[in-house]
């Protein structure tokens, strides 16, 4: 059972929660997610492919990321949610805030590491993620393009990304 923050239109928490799936989020109201977007040596984006068991977006290429749980920071967010989809550890005290935007119900603090991760070590959630891949910038811009990917992220950061 998650719990959430209900924030309000700017973003803050408001002393309400809600629990995930048995509530709904109250019109105008907004919880807090947290993605990451990590590069690698070679200049490529980790990408993963959501499970087709998703309810939402399935089996569309996304970054990593979740809902932050009551008590949870957006840094022990990311950290959580990659361990727990793709079984790895990735060095939070390297990542850096990129944005934080609203999307649909959601605010989204996103974060920026440089990692090297070795994919032949990827433990995938099986009701999370069926493929995980390297890809560069170009080809998330291709698979985005075609509508492959998950909806309301790249757009949000492709132009900040770049850069880094």
């Amino acid at each position: 059972m998650e719990i959430w923050d209900i924030l309000d239109n700017e973003g803050n928490k408001t002393g309400r929660t809600m629990i995930k799936g048995e509530e709904k989020i109250p019109e105008g109201f907004y919880h807090l997610g947290a993605d990451v977007w990590i590069k690698n040596s070679e200049n490529k984006i980790l990408i993963q492919k959501r499970s087709p068991q998703k309810r939402l977006e399935p089996n569309v290429w996304a970054m990593t990321g979740g809902s932050v749980i009551k008590g949870e920071t957006s840094v022990e967010t990311i950290e959580r949610e990659t361990f727990e989809e793709l079984g790895i550890k990735i060095n939070v005290k390297e990542a850096k805030m990129l944005t934080r935007f609203k999307t649909g119900n959601v605010w989204i603090d996103t974060f920026f590491l440089k990692q090297d991760i070795d994919l032949d070590k990827v433990i995938m959630q099986e009701e999370e993620v069926c493929d995980v891949k390297w890809a560069a910038y170009e080809e998330i811009e291709e698979i985005y393009q075609q509508g492959q990917f998950i909806k309301n992220r790249w757009e949000f950061v492709r132009d900040i990304i770049k850069d880094f």
